[in-house]
């Protein structure tokens, strides 16, 4: 397999290649990206019971209202 190193640059979402570099449709390229830092992802947790035992105080109950019911 060859190789082939070449630079570039995103501009407006796309990697545009420096020196005029054409390549043919569907070529399978890999990207290295050096010298970037990302921050790292944000989570969001669920909240938990201090108490478990406590869960049936949470329990929801449905009531299901005719479709002409006004609101």
């Amino acid at each position: 397999m060859a190789i082939l190193t070449v630079e570039g640059v995103v501009e407006n979402g796309q990697i545009r290649l420096r020196d005029n570099v054409a390549l043919p449709e569907h070529t399978k390229v890999y990207v290295v990206i050096p010298d970037v830092e990302t921050a790292p992802p944000a989570y969001v947790y669920s909240p938990r019971l201090v108490h478990p035992e406590q869960a049936p105080d949470f329990a929801k109950q449905v009531i299901e209202v005719s479709a002409d019911a006004d609101l």
